[in-house]
């Protein structure tokens, strides 16, 4: 790839660029490719961004864009991108805007009708979910937690009632106490710890949060942190129905000229029953009448 593809000229290209977390060695071709052609690159942390380009022959004019930018900035650079700039956006590792500034510049270029391409690869959400060991469908991201105090306490209560896992984001110098809070909330809920994650001093520490609030708390937390809380366990609280009772509910339903398939689905919400079973129940009371 010596140049990006012309036909993109002259709207302009917004790349979301994902760069490693640390070991430049996650770097993907196809990020090189794009930061070696574009016009310029924009970076929440340019000496970071600057090693990193070094680091592969790269010297793309680069620009700052982080969480203090004013939104005047944003526009200069939505204007560039409009005369037709190829522009890359990196955060200070990671995948670019997740729980990261720069969410607003993509917001920003989509609304005025910029192209934006995703250049996929490193993240610590999805690094620190595959080492975690926990079964699931799906999981919460949820960012960083706020710093008041009480805003904190309701972040934790929430993630602690969860009942998907959790990830989220923590700074060295408040991981104890956020440790120590979601202890006082979930103190046997399994959690792994990722400090550093792909760096040399790269550290998974699973076990209870309990366990985890106390081992940090001994310890100088250093490094950033990526954590994985395993779900809640979500009680039923629909009330157990007798055999009696749901005959009963059953057959009046269908007196009343409901039809087997509604009362099916009346007898699935309240008891929990899998759909087959509560229609066949729905059925078999059906014929008896």
């Amino acid at each position: 790839m010596t140049r990006l593809e012309p036909e993109t000229k002259p709207t302009g290209v917004l790349y979301v660029v994902a760069t490693p977390l640390g070991n430049l060695q996650d770097t993907t071709h196809r990020a090189l490719d794009v930061l070696g052609c574009v016009d310029m690159a924009v970076a929440e942390d340019t000496r970071r961004t600057r090693k990193l380009l070094a680091h592969f022959g790269i010297s793309a004019p680069l620009e700052s864009y982080h969480g203090e930018s004013s939104p005047e900035k944003a526009s200069r650079l939505v204007e560039r991108l409009k005369a037709g700039a190829q522009m890359a956006l990196l955060s200070d590792s990671g995948t670019p805007a997740v729980s990261d500034p720069g969410a607003k510049l993509v917001r920003l270029a989509l609304d005025n009708g910029i192209k934006v391409v995703p250049i996929p690869g490193p993240s610590a959400v999805t690094a620190a979910f595959s080492v975690a060991g926990i079964s699931a469908g799906g999981f919460v991201f949820a960012g960083y937690p706020p710093r008041k105090a009480g805003e904190k306490q309701s972040f934790l209560q929430r993630i602690g009632d969860e009942p998907r896992p959790t990830i989220f984001y923590e700074a060295p110098q408040r991981i104890v106490s956020t440790l120590q809070t979601l202890a006082e909330i979930c103190p046997d809920r399994r959690i792994l710890v990722a400090r550093e994650l792909t760096k040399l001093h790269e550290e998974l520490r699973p076990g209870s949060v309990a366990e985890m609030a106390e081992y940090f708390s001994q310890q100088e937390p250093r490094g950033e942190f990526t954590l994985v809380l395993s779900p809640a366990q979500v009680q039923d609280s629909r009330p157990e129905v007798s055999q009696e009772a749901l005959r009963e509910a059953i057959e009046a339903m269908l007196a009343a000229g409901m039809s087997r398939r509604d009362v099916a689905h009346v007898v699935e919400l309240l008891t929990g029953l899998g759909r087959n079973q509560a229609y066949e129940l729905a059925q078999r009371r059906s014929g008896q009448q």
